[in-house]
């Protein structure tokens, strides 16, 4: 870990998946995480693999934003706070009192994210969403043909990822100028960012852009082995690794073929090499080709992950036990430094599981948070600290 961001404190409002994987990157970085959840939860923890693995290092309180006590309980948070995390859909913090304006006047150095679908302004402001709505609007979707669901949420990783290094950069101009900054995350604008290799193609010339990018190179892709697995190639254009995959195959008739020459005989390249790499197995395959150094990797199933020798040599994964108990698998951030390890962070949290803590920091008696219990306006859960 690197703890730049151990005196900073952020305050999560965010549900789902964005807002919680942009703060527990910056919790992988030290920084103090409060997730703020409403009364009824997360929606994301009706499943539980997906909330653990995307809600570690946070403390946990239950707010009900639509009690005046409960907002109360929330304007001394933002007034503590280094960051405000939103989700909503625009329009809709403002009504619950936590929008950028009201968190300025608590608190003029904020540093405060706003993650929509669509940005806080423009003809989709108000539309609904998902990850592949803005996979679709931003061009990722039609890559395919025909348009097909991928397997990652791109969407929805890509604007975490973008969220925590906007709030990192924010906080460091903030450090040089004492001023906090409102930043208004589109998720669609992620796709767009992640889509410009594909952009620039297409202004260049529209016609080459109608294929996936690298889809007409026929050394590059996927082919299956005669153990019914996969084995992926990774040459794109280089003479030398194509001179060695014939030199492996018995290809000596194409080993002095140019790029262009191969890109102009793709179909019969791509057939025979289907041919050839359904003769042996993945492993072997493997074997072969990486002895004669040429880009390529068994395709590993979730399941087989443990197996792969990079795997066993980084040690990416990592278990977290909850306070009730259950066990989540975990994956670590993926640098590495020379720093000592840390600590492991705090697992994922219960529901309202810090709340008598939180309110504890905030400055509240025990007297006081009994009565915010009774009130409604904070929950806490069978969990809590007491």
């Amino acid at each position: 870990m690197i703890p730049a961001l151990t005196d900073y404190l952020v305050v999560d409002l965010t549900t789902q998946l964005p807002g919680p994987y942009c703060s527990m990157l910056l919790a992988d970085l030290g920084a103090r995480v409060i997730k703020v959840e409403p009364p009824g939860g997360d929606p994301l923890r009706g499943f539980p693999p997906a909330f653990a693995s995307v809600n570690r290092g946070k403390r946990d309180i239950v707010i009900d934003l639509k009690n005046d006590a409960g907002r109360e309980v929330m304007s001394r948070l933002v007034s503590r706070a280094d960051v405000v995390l939103e989700g909503f859909r625009p329009a809709v913090a403002e009504r619950l009192g936590v929008d950028y304006p009201s968190a300025r006047r608590l608190n003029p150095a904020i540093v405060y994210c706003a993650i929509s679908g669509f940005g806080q302004e423009g003809p989709y402001r108000d539309r609904a969403g998902h990850d592949i709505n803005y996979l679709a609007i931003g061009g990722l979707l039609g890559r395919n043909d025909p348009p097909a669901v991928p397997p990652v949420l791109i969407s929805d990783l890509s604007s975490g990822l973008y969220a925590a290094l906007a709030v990192c950069a924010a906080l460091m101009q903030r450090t040089a100028t004492g001023e906090g900054r409102f930043i208004d995350l589109s998720m669609t604008d992620c796709i767009l960012s992640w889509m410009a290799l594909d952009i620039a193609a297409a202004a260049q010339d529209p016609d080459a852009a109608r294929e996936p990018f690298l889809d007409n190179i026929p050394h590059y892709g996927v082919f299956e082995t005669s153990d019914g697995r996969y084995i992926s190639l990774g040459i794109v254009h280089e003479d030398h690794f194509w001179t060695r995959l014939c030199d492996v195959l018995g290809l000596n008739e194409w080993r002095d073929w140019s790029s262009g020459n191969r890109l102009s005989r793709a179909a019969e390249i791509r057939e025979k090499l289907r041919t050839i790499f359904v003769t042996a197995t993945c492993r072997e395959w493997d074997r072969r080709l990486r002895k004669a150094d040429v880009p390529c990797a068994a395709v590993n199933n979730l399941d087989e992950l443990p197996d792969d020798p990079y795997i066993q040599y980084r040690n990416p994964f990592y278990t977290l036990v909850a306070s009730n108990r259950t066990e989540s698998r975990q994956v670590k951030a993926p640098f590495r430094t020379d720093a000592p390890d840390a600590d492991g962070p705090l697992p994922p949290p219960a529901r309202g599981e810090h709340t008598r803590a939180v309110l504890s920091d905030c400055g509240y008696a025990e007297d006081e948070i009994e009565r915010l219990i009774r009130q409604g306006a904070v929950h806490e859960s069978r969990f809590g600290e007491k």
